[in-house]
């Protein structure tokens, strides 16, 4: 399997994305000596800041022995299903909605009986909160949406199917109505909204077997169901008119009281349950998912309900007719043939063939933006019999999930090399795992780098990494980073957290060996900038100390500089006292209607403009700004608020770094999903180097220059002293990697393409990069 395949939007390959950066820019090569690290940027392209993604990269994980198949998918916390035609090939392909986040997650039918992740198809798809289901409406065989409307009102908005060049998108449909929502008659005159909850999911359905769509949602009063029935058909309009009217405010006679997770039936067809209603009700009810199928083959249709308040799904059987429903009997844990869903909570259900076997499966997820399951959160029921009576089977809880990087809720990542084998790995932490009754389950998880420089593939090596669950009595919602606090050499540890302070771990391995932190400590100099810290170490002031940037929960990012020593650092606790800053750069990720912002900082340094920084936000969306040099107590200038026109979810957490030697930095992106993707970008990768860091290799001689056959590389360090060289082409890939401990060593060149091509030298801490050309 290709371990870094590249699904790309903008350049094909890596040479064009390089060309298309000098179209927007310059380049040159940067010909300096590095003495504090092995690892080392040879190449430097200038650019402008306005850098764009270049693709998804396709990059294995391996879990429990395990090679998932869609790991990069960011996680589902609260999925909405619906079949839907990707590319007119005539096999329904899979749509999932996450109400976390507000994502679309596209999965295509390749024949066999597993989907494959297509995020090509997603772009389509409009912007949607709240609930979104797919059904054709007009009867052209092309899925069309129904989803909550974007408009001040709660209502319903529709958008039309129709296929471009194979690939299906959609056009919003205009109802010549006031927000361009679907509107009904009043008895009095006039009109109003059809009127669907954000929080609710409707059944969508045939219900008066007419052949057009009708909406069966629970009243704005709650308890009771509205029917609205579509009278396009047999008002002599075209299927495609969607002409509505409120046909009844008590559909099927029952009453949903939202204090028993037993619905209340009527007693006989045509009657209406009246029983008690407190006041409470109302505000109970605000959450209710229904479904529509016929269960036994009789032709009317049976209706699936969660709650909000419970985790069970209750299923109605429909004793009445086409033109009028009457549940007069229910199934209070569905389905009963089999366990029964326990979802907790809010579940909702779904009806569709997910093993492509031509029979509709039953699926269940919770629906819940609050706290609710996060990881079995995708039950899947086969149906083992047919469409015409079907019987449910539980063949799993994590259907999809179980083939995705998903660690519950929130995925913040950072990277280290642990094992010092020369390859960064992973660590990511979650906000928390589900866990009943408020309990929590946050955690750490290590992922090794067990591929190559060029062709990463990650590992899991411990689930609770540094044994991090053992604080859950105190703290969640852990957001770690790494860097060298102490001075001696080797990456130590800091970790975010829901309180706002930060957890300290110091790595006592020293330079060059494997991570060693044998604990973590919380409070770390009492630094509490309020709540969810998400820290970044990095020298922002460029005097020799590595300084704290650390976002946080209200959308500002704090700014403590480091008044200590290289080995001793210091940190007035208060982001608020001076030096430190506590709204660096003006910065404020919050948007209009929203309290908070959830900033969470990366910042990398460039050729070009010095640092620039990069942030997550509460919105999903990542903002970038530059004028940081020089400007700590100003106003940084925005570059985007929307880099690479990402929307993956909300409360994104990155980092940036050059996972496969391209020269280039790719980002990988986690959110509160629980997931994570990873993208290849245009921004050059580049260390800053000052002048009291250089130090050459002593002695070194690469000759001739230029060369057409080999290379001579000759030191005068002593015998038995190892020497490393690596060659580059100007993107970056490396092409080759020799180590002798000779005096001198020949570098074959004569396969080589005439170009100019980039020689590192490391002996021990020393580093020596030249260029040389080929002829």
């Amino acid at each position: 399997m290709n371990k870094m395949k590249r699904f790309f939007k903008y350049p094909k390959n890596v040479v064009n994305s390089y060309l298309y950066s000098l179209f927007r820019g310059y380049y040159h090569l940067r010909l300096q000596v590095l003495s504090f690290s092995p690892i080392i940027i040879m190449l430097v392209f200038s650019q402008q800041a306005f850098s764009q993604l270049t693709g998804r990269l396709d990059i294995d994980f391996i879990v429990d022995g395990n090679q998932l198949a869609t790991p990069l998918t960011g996680g589902l916390n609260a999925p909405q299903l619906s079949e839907v035609d990707f590319n007119n090939d005539g096999m329904q392909d899979l749509y999932i909605f996450d109400r976390i986040g507000n994502r679309h997650l596209t999965f295509l039918n390749t024949g066999g009986e597993d989907y494959e992740y297509a995020p090509e198809y997603e772009e389509n798809f409009p912007p949607v909160t709240g609930w979104i289901l797919l059904r054709d409406f007009d009867g052209d065989h092309i899925m069309d949406i129904f989803a909550y409307s974007d408009a001040i009102v709660s209502g319903v908005m529709v958008f039309k199917g129709e296929y471009e060049a194979g690939k299906i998108k959609f056009v919003r449909h205009n109802f010549n109505e006031l927000l361009n929502i679907i509107f009904i008659p009043l008895q009095t005159g006039g009109s109003t909204q059809l009127y669907v909850s954000e929080v609710d999911v409707p059944a969508i359905d045939d219900i008066d077997c007419d052949g057009d769509l009708d909406i069966m949602t629970f009243s704005v009063a709650g308890g009771y169901i509205d029917w609205y029935r579509n009278t396009s058909v047999e008002s002599g309009f075209g299927m495609d008119s969607l002409r509505y009217v409120l046909e009844t405010n008590c559909w099927g006679g029952v009453f949903e009281s939202g204090i028993s997770n037993e619905i209340n039936l009527s007693g006989g067809a045509g009657d209406c349950y009246e029983g008690f209603q407190d006041e409470s009700v109302e505000e109970r009810h605000s959450g209710s998912t229904l479904l529509t199928f016929d269960r036994n083959n009789d032709g009317k249709k049976e209706l699936s309900l969660g709650d909000i308040s419970f985790s069970n799904i209750i299923l109605l059987n429909n004793g009445g007719n086409c033109g009028e429903a009457w549940f007069n009997a229910q199934e209070g844990n569905f389905p009963a043939e089999d366990v029964a869903v326990d979802i907790p909570v809010f579940p909702s259900s779904y009806y569709l063939d997910v093993d492509h076997d031509g029979i509709k499966d039953f699926l269940a997820a919770p629906n819940s933006t609050a706290a609710a399951e996060d990881y079995n959160a995708l039950w899947f029921y086969k149906n083992t019999t047919s469409n015409e009576y079907p019987s449910f089977q539980l063949q799993k809880k994590n259907f999809l999930i179980d083939e995705m990087l998903d660690f519950g809720s929130g995925a913040q990542p950072a990277l280290v090399d642990y094992n010092a084998d020369g390859l960064l790995d992973l660590v990511v932490g979650n906000y928390s795992y589900f866990v009943p009754f408020g309990d929590r389950d946050p955690r750490l998880f290590l992922f090794l780098n067990t591929g190559t420089a060029t062709n990463p593939a990650f590992t899991l090596e411990d689930d609770d990494f540094l044994n991090m669950s053992l604080f859950s009595q105190s703290s969640y919602n852990y957001a770690p980073t790494f860097g060298d606090l102490d001075g001696d050499g080797d990456m130590d540890i800091l970790i975010g957290e829901q309180y706002g302070q930060l957890f300290y771990g110091e790595n006592t391995a020293g330079p060059g060996n494997p991570v060693n932190i044998p604990s973590v400590t919380y409070n770390y100099l009492g630094i509490n900038v309020g709540q969810a810290s998400v820290p970044q170490i990095i020298d922002l002031n460029r005097d020799g100390l590595k300084d704290l940037v650390i976002g946080e929960k209200n959308g500002n990012i704090n700014y403590l500089v480091n008044t200590g020593t290289t080995t001793s650092p210091v940190f007035n606790p208060d982001p608020a006292m001076p030096p430190n800053i506590f709204y660096l750069g003006t910065v404020d990720t919050r948007i209009p209607g929203y309290s908070t912002g959830h900033s969470a900082p990366f910042i990398i340094d460039t050729e070009t403009d010095g640092y620039r920084l990069y942030t997550g936000s509460e919105i999903g969306r990542i903002e970038v700004y530059g004028n940081i040099d020089g400007n700590l107590g100003g106003t940084f200038s925005t570059q985007t608020e929307t880099f690479g026109g990402l929307a993956e979810g909300i409360r994104t957490h990155l980092v940036l770094e050059d996972l496969n030697e391209d020269g280039f930095l790719d980002l990988i992106l986690g959110n509160f999903s629980g997931g994570l993707e990873i993208f290849g970008t245009d921004i050059p990768k580049y260390i800053n180097v000052s002048n009291e860091e250089v130090a050459d290799v002593d002695g070194l001689r690469i000759f001739p220059n230029p060369a057409d056959e080999k290379i001579i590389i000759s030191t005068n360090h002593s015998s038995g002293e190892l020497i490393e060289v690596e060659l580059y082409d100007l993107t970056g890939k490396k092409l080759l990697t020799s180590k002798w401990s000779g005096v001198s060593q020949a570098i074959d060149v004569s396969t080589l393409p005439p170009a100019i091509y980039v020689v590192k030298v490391l002996r021990g801490h020393q580093i020596r990069v030249e260029k040389i050309i080929v002829e």
